[in-house]
C-alpha cells in the first residue's frame, strides 16, 4: 500500500509546495505521512460528501486542490469538514497555487483545453499569456470554451475586433486582468472576476470570459489522478463522484 508521504513527495516533484503563494496553505494538512491506503480519492474541494465517499470506499487518503484548512482555525466544530476527516482517520494533502502554476498544472491544462498556446507558461502570480492558432471572434471563442470545458454556462463580454492573444488565470484570478491588459491580451479567461475589473477590461477593449471557479479548475483532478496512477500503478486513484459544482444554471 502507498503512504501519504510517498504521494506528497511526488507531488512536490511535479508541483513544488514551496512555489505556492504566500497567502496559501498547502501540503499535508490533516493526518500523517505514514497513513497507508490502497485507494486514494481526489477532489477539487474536500466537502462532507467527499469525506463520506472516501470512508465508504475505503480510501484513507484524499488529495484536494483547495486547502481543507485555509484560514487559521480558532475552533473545530463537530460535523465540520476538518473534524470529519480526523474522526474518520483520513489524511488530506492539498496542492493549490503550487498546482495552479506548475507545468502540468491548472493554468496550462486550461489553456490547452481552450486552444491557447504559451511558451512562457504561468508566472508566479498565476497568469499565463498565450495565443490562439487562429484569430477568432468573441462569440465563437465563448462557445469554444463552453464546449471544451463542458461548462453549464459562462459570462463573457465582447471586444471590437478578433481575438488572438489571451490571458489565462484559473480560479479567483480576476485581479490579473490588469497584468493581462498590460501584456496586450485581447481576451482574458478566468474563474472569477469582479465588476470593476470587467469595466477596466471593457475600457481597454479586452474580452472577458468568466467561466466559474469550479469549471476553470476541475479538469485538473482527473489529469492528476492519471499522473499519479501512472507513477504508482498498484494504487487506485480516482476523482470523487461527490466532487461537483455547487451552483445551478438556468
Amino acid at each position: 500500500m502507498i503512504t501519504a508521504g510517498q504521494i506528497y513527495a511526488y507531488i512536490n516533484e511535479i508541483a513544488p509546495f514551496e512555489t505556492a503563494m504566500s497567502f496559501d496553505n498547502v501540503g499535508l494538512l490533516i493526518g500523517s505521512a505514514e497513513q497507508t491506503s490502497e485507494k486514494v480519492l481526489l477532489a477539487l474541494d474536500v466537502t462532507s460528501e467527499v469525506i463520506r465517499e472516501a470512508f465508504e470506499d475505503g480510501a484513507k487518503i484524499i488529495i484536494s486542490h483547495h486547502p481543507i484548512i485555509f484560514s487559521p482555525l480558532k475552533s473545530i466544530e463537530v460535523g465540520s469538514v476538518p473534524y470529519l476527516a480526523v474522526k474518520n482517520d483520513i489524511t488530506v494533502i492539498s496542492a493549490h497555487t503550487n498546482l495552479d502554476i506548475a507545468e502540468i498544472g491548472v493554468n496550462n491544462t486550461l489553456a490547452e483545453a481552450v486552444g491557447v498556446i504559451s511558451e512562457g507558461g504561468t508566472n508566479s502570480e498565476c497568469l499565463l499569456i498565450g495565443e490562439l492558432e487562429k484569430e477568432i471572434d468573441s462569440d465563437k471563442f465563448a462557445y469554444r470554451i463552453k464546449s471544451a470545458l463542458s461548462c453549464h454556462g459562462l459570462r463573457y463580454s465582447k471586444r471590437n475586433g478578433t481575438i488572438k492573444k489571451v490571458g489565462i488565470s484559473c480560479g479567483a484570478g480576476g485581479s490579473n486582468i490588469f497584468a493581462a491588459v498590460s501584456a496586450g491580451a485581447d481576451a482574458f479567461v478566468t474563474g472569477e472576476i469582479k465588476h470593476h475589473e470587467i469595466l477596466f477590461a471593457g475600457q481597454h477593449n479586452t474580452a472577458i470570459y468568466d467561466i466559474g471557479h469550479f469549471c476553470s479548475e476541475d479538469m485538473i483532478i482527473p489529469k492528476l489522478a492519471g499522473i499519479l496512477g501512472k507513477k504508482f500503478p498498484d494504487t487506485t486513484f480516482k476523482q470523487a463522484k461527490a466532487d461537483l459544482d455547487k451552483l445551478m444554471y438556468i
